[in-house]
């Protein structure tokens, strides 16, 4: 195998010079050895083509998957488990640790290990995963560590992006003519940013909290009875709490990570892939509304873009820009970009809770330290009918008092809708 990198795996790939991880944790109650996970990984493997390569650049810089010449284990990094939080410290560090992509595989796994109970932590480079990819690794391995003879199948990697898009949307003129353009005029406004200063990116930092079983499913049930999806009703509250701890903004802007998946048939859930989209939503201050009324309205607003979402023409425009990674890449090391957060809620997650003699304690949200643009993000998942959140950013973007306040005041906001139904 050799695929050169999408757009959009270039740009996360990023050179290959600094950390773009997607990192998941979960924790078992159970006793299993060094030996059964290895030959989980390895079944997850040959399951997965991509987690069997590593990057070549050619002549030209333009980055390459290549399938290994030599089979590789999936790293496996072994510590005791001393404290229920001993994976905070290693989610920062695993963030932070760049995958060696030109000589290692890229995905590790880190064994919080304790006498009965352990944390298992997946992390995956960004060029080759989303969360909900991270996830699927997390649920396959533990359904061969439940049940060793388990068959999980495997499935053949595209040659292209290219592959996915129907042959009257390659050929339409007018798709033809942009993908030509654009690149020209991105390059020109590149140029106009090439004396932007970089930013400091030193401070990471993650707040991680969840909402009770009783908060979580009055939730589900207001958003039901309202009409209304979780996703729109948490962005109401996020945006409203946003606005209300950053009294300088009379607009506050996010931008809504979109699972492509659901657009491209090709692709399953159950794949690896990384191609998400993103689709902004604002909230003007309005004290006349409640949050009901906003996520309402931001209900309305999502279906509006979600139907201009035109995914085969942006994965056309895209692929033209690919000669421009490193200059995008340079750029977004300066840019703090329009919107506050970026807002990534993969919904109810489709783990069990027992694999066998092993149970799931509790799961944590993927996330990342972004290293490039606003590192702003709200991750978000649903499992054992708990809302589970990670936000992660920088203090030179957005200081750790300010992160707290803007946690604090969200919790406000969901505990008082629910009391005001």
């Amino acid at each position: 195998m050799k695929r050169k990198l999408t757009f959009l795996e270039g740009t996360l790939y990023a050179g290959g010079a600094i950390a773009n991880n997607v990192v998941t944790t979960v924790t078992i109650r159970g006793s299993f050895s060094k030996a059964c996970l290895q030959a989980a990984l390895d079944k997850v493997q040959r399951r997965h083509p991509l987690l069997n390569v590593h990057i070549e650049q050619d002549v030209s810089s333009a980055p390459y998957f290549v399938q290994a010449t030599i089979k590789k284990d999936i790293q496996v990094r072994v510590i005791d488990r001393l404290t229920d939080d001993d994976w905070k410290s290693e989610f920062v560090r695993e963030c932070l640790a760049p995958f060696d992509a030109t000589d290692s595989l890229l995905l590790r796994v880190v064994w919080i290990r304790g006498e009965n109970l352990s944390d298992l932590m997946f992390v995956g480079h960004h060029c080759i995963c989303d969360g909900r990819s991270v996830l699927n690794l997390m649920n396959e391995t533990l359904c061969v560590l439940g049940n060793p003879a388990m068959d999980i199948g495997s499935y053949d990697q595209f040659s292209s992006v290219l592959d996915f898009i129907p042959e009257h949307v390659k050929r339409n003129k007018g798709n033809r003519f942009i993908a030509k353009c654009l690149p020209m005029i991105v390059k020109t406004a590149l140029r106009f940013a090439a004396f932007k200063k970089e930013i400091n990116r030193c401070n990471p930092y993650f707040i991680h909290w969840n909402l009770s079983k009783e908060e979580s499913k009055a939730i589900l049930e207001q958003c039901k009875f309202k009409g209304l999806s979780i996703h729109t009703f948490l962005s109401a509250v996020f945006l409203t709490a946003y606005g209300d701890v950053d009294g300088s903004r009379r607009c506050v802007k996010l931008f809504c990570s979109i699972d492509m998946r659901r657009f491209i048939k090709e692709v399953k859930n159950d794949m690896l892939f990384a191609f998400p989209a993103m689709v902004p939503l604002h909230l003007k201050k309005s004290s006349a509304r409640n949050i009901w009324q906003q996520a309402e309205m931001l209900k309305v607003a999502l279906a509006k873009r979600m139907e201009k979402l035109t995914v085969y023409d942006t994965l056309v425009f895209s692929e033209g820009l690919t000669p421009l990674i490193p200059q995008i890449t340079n750029y977004a090391k300066k840019d703090k970009g329009t919107h506050a957060f970026t807002f990534s809620n993969m919904g109810r997650v489709q783990l069990e809770e027992h694999y066998g003699a092993l149970a799931i304690e509790n799961l944590y949200a993927p996330a990342s330290l972004f290293a490039l643009g606003n590192p702003s993000t709200l991750s978000i998942t649903s499992f054992k009918g708990q809302i589970d959140f990670m936000f992660t950013s920088d203090e030179n973007f957005l200081s750790y008092p300010v992160a707290r306040a803007f946690q604090t005041r969200a919790l406000e906001i969901i505990r008082t809708s629910l009391s005001t139904k």
